[in-house]
């Protein structure tokens, strides 16, 4: 697959946090990354931080993880919503509740999304072909900072392009073709590689950015070692390594750099996230799924029923819903809180804590060891409000239910429930929530651009 030119496409960002005009007039009027000079950018080591910074900034537009890998498409696919959703208030999104990957508007996407991902890679490739030739002119430890962001961002783009056009491992053929894992910055194509091979490819980079980046910094609006820690564990489980993914897992738990929160005055938990990423135009990305014409929603119905909590005060602080544009409680849509914008809420979580206790006590459950995942559930239901559970009632069968139900409430409206129910090969009889059936050809696996 041809990838790009060799006079490859690079973005001169700006520093993420900063709203300035020139981040306001990027976003808004240039729909591709800007074409530069790179003997110009990479000439100082402010231009290396400047593509960087491109490349998160390209992760957060609307079709990439800014609205449609998260909140949106992803979500709908995830089952997070189960109103509105009708061909005529869009195509795209009404094919994927119905699973219809093969449909002309959820191929179109994918297109889009396979491309852009794959020009955020080759900005990473052109900044990582640079950094070695200019490796003098890095002070303090810049050198091994960007290149380790550099390295963990193309692991991070490549698992999820593999995750979301090839098969899961699950489904029993880690050797079938994945996608091209690219690594340099050429005019050729670049051949597919296996599953397997994309994996292990993600895991070498993972593994040389977690060398380079220091441990004690935990700024999480970057990728940093604690996050790649966590990719790490969430990569090994989506392979089967359950050892891996469970050890990886339990180091970020166990390091006490990130912990649970204690209150409900933040519902997205922003404290708990290992890696989140800016973006500029979250409050009308998600205007554009919660309360414009689409105006998707999570009925009172489902709500209880995923909800289920005791009586008295232990209610569950995630079962906070309600939607000030459309009224609470009325029958009208259902909105996570979590997603209201208030001050400078405009970073979306790609990585949770969370999710770290949920892969400990999977591989806790697979290991046989029911008293370790329960005591792990318990943690974070105790930072949810919710009593624990009775260790004599929960064996591993039930336990593994248990944790489904927690990615569900946990991760509504991120877009995580999709690649959970690939990675469990979910039948898509059982699906839940919607009456809208899936379509007769369902697939879990996005159709790659011809």
């Amino acid at each position: 697959m041809q990838i790009l030119r060799t006079k490859i496409i690079a973005i001169a960002g700006v520093f993420v946090l900063l709203s300035t005009a020139s981040c306001k007039k990027w976003i808004s009027n240039t729909p591709e990354p800007l074409q530069v000079d790179e003997s110009t950018v990479f000439y100082t080591e402010k231009g290396f931080q400047e593509v960087l910074n491109g490349v998160y900034l390209q992760m957060a537009t609307q079709s990439l993880y800014g609205r449609d890998l998260t909140l949106g498409v992803l979500s709908i696919l995830g089952r997070s919503y189960d109103l509105n959703i009708t061909p005529a208030s869009n195509a795209l999104f009404y094919q994927s509740i119905r699973y219809n990957l093969q449909d002309k508007a959820l191929k179109d996407y994918a297109s889009d999304v396979w491309i852009k991902m794959f020009q955020a890679i080759a900005n990473l490739n052109n900044l990582l072909a640079n950094i070695e030739s200019r490796k003098a002119m890095f002070t303090s430890n810049h050198y091994n900072q960007y290149k380790g962001e550099a390295l963990a961002l193309r692991a991070y783009l490549h698992f999820d392009l593999l995750r979301l056009f090839a098969a899961a491992p699950s489904s029993g053929n880690s050797s079938a073709i994945g996608i091209p894992y690219v690594t340099t910055v050429q005019s050729a194509n670049t051949p597919n590689s296996t599953i397997d091979e994309v994996m292990e490819h993600c895991i070498t980079d993972l593994k040389n950015a977690e060398s380079l980046l220091s441990p004690s910094d935990l700024t999480n609006y970057r990728i940093n070692q604690w996050t790649i820690k966590g990719l790490l564990a969430r990569l090994y489980l989506y392979k089967g390594d359950n050892q891996n993914a469970g050890a990886y897992a339990n180091t970020v738990i166990r390091s006490n750099n990130f912990l649970l929160s204690k209150t409900n005055t933040d519902l997205l938990f922003a404290n708990e996230s290992l890696f989140s990423l800016f973006v500029y135009q979250a409050a009308v990305y998600q205007k554009s799924i919660l309360a414009d014409q689409t105006n998707l929603g999570f009925s009172a119905a489902s709500q209880t029923a995923l909800y289920v909590t005791g009586s008295g005060s232990n209610v569950d602080w995630r079962k906070s819903f309600g939607d000030p544009l459309t009224g609470s409680g009325t029958g009208i849509p259902f909105m996570p809180k979590k997603f209201y914008i208030l001050g400078s809420k405009s970073s979306f979580p790609m990585i949770r804590l969370t999710e770290m206790y949920y892969i400990a006590a999977e591989c806790a459950v697979n290991n046989k060891d029911s008293v370790t995942a329960t005591a792990l559930l318990d943690t974070v239901r105790v930072h949810r409000n919710l009593p624990k559970y009775s260790l004599v009632a929960l064996k591993n069968d039930s336990l593994k239910v248990e944790i489904g139900k927690e990615y569900q409430k946990e991760f509504i409206g991120e877009g995580q429930m999709f690649f959970y129910f690939k990675r469990k090969n979910r039948p898509f009889a059982s699906m839940p929530f919607t009456s809208i059936p899936v379509d007769g050809n369902a697939t879990y696996v996005f159709v790659k651009p011809e």
